[in-house]
């Protein structure tokens, strides 16, 4: 029996073409993602069909548009943030920009400006923009805007204006909030004098490399004042007041204000206590 077994041809089992068909799927996958690759990039889907701005104020949507490079048709997923930040440095007055896409095809520009401090009224009548990075956009012009800014005249040296600039971003909106025109007013013994002329009647003279430190205090030391009193703060190495009409006095006879409120010195006090 055991001979006869052995004569008998032994069938050899075939084992599966498991590599192939892996292959096979392999090669059919990238085809048909080849064939839709191509579809959609000859689809209005892969095109760029609208541009959003968002956050802008000193510029038109034109402008940012122009800078930034972007344009209706362009390949939408060839747009990318760090190119569009790049491009738009020629514009000094915004201080960031992102991207948010949103198939199909809407792209969204989200500006950030450096904030508006001043008004400059230029000697040719326009009402530039001053930021708070210091820079003045002589471009524009905000004369057809409401002034909801101090506006700065009578000022013969523009090299000042990036220190003023720093020096208003520094005040509580609240308090810049009063001033209603700042004119450059030097002495032969200081460049950097100011003169504030405030909302409520009064005038502030002061120096720009000390205005964001005195000028805080503005509306305790106008409430310390006589109602109905009004004149000239006189905010430098001291602090005093001088009504409208008195005639001028020594800086030692002048009545002098405190440097800071009353009610903060009286909260300190009774913390101690």
């Amino acid at each position: 029996m055991a001979v006869y077994q052995e004569r008998i041809p032994q069938v050899k089992q075939t084992k599966p073409k498991r590599k192939s068909n892996r292959r096979l799927l392999f090669l059919l996958l990238l085809f048909f993602l080849t064939v839709l690759a191509v579809v959609f990039f000859r689809s209005p889907y892969s095109k760029v069909q609208e541009i959003r701005v968002f956050g802008r104020d000193l510029y038109s949507e034109q402008e940012i548009l122009q800078a930034s490079g972007l344009a209706i048709g362009m390949q939408f997923l060839n747009v990318w943030e760090s190119s569009v930040q790049e491009s738009m440095k020629v514009l000094k007055g915004v201080k960031s920009v992102t991207i948010v896409r949103h198939f199909p095809g809407v792209i969204e520009l989200h500006v950030v400006e450096y904030k508006r401090v001043a008004l400059w009224a230029t000697p040719d009548g326009k009402l530039s923009p001053l930021l708070e990075n210091g820079v003045v956009l002589d471009q524009a012009d905000f004369r057809k805007r409401v002034v909801d800014r101090p506006l700065i005249r009578s000022w013969g040296s523009p090299e000042l204006l990036p220190q003023l600039a720093k020096a208003l971003a520094q005040l509580p909106p609240s308090v810049a909030g009063e001033i209603s025109d700042i004119s450059l007013t030097p002495t032969s013994y200081d460049k950097q004098r100011i003169t504030l002329y405030m909302r409520d009647g009064n005038e502030v003279h002061s120096v720009i490399y000390q205005l964001a430190k005195k000028l805080v205090w503005y509306p305790a030391i106008v409430k310390d004042l006589p109602e109905g009193e009004k004149g000239v703060i006189y905010m430098l190495e001291s602090t005093w007041f001088q009504k409208y009409g008195t005639p001028e006095q020594p800086a030692a006879d002048k009545e002098k204000l405190p440097e800071e409120p009353q009610t903060q010195k009286e909260t300190v006090s009774n913390g101690q206590s």
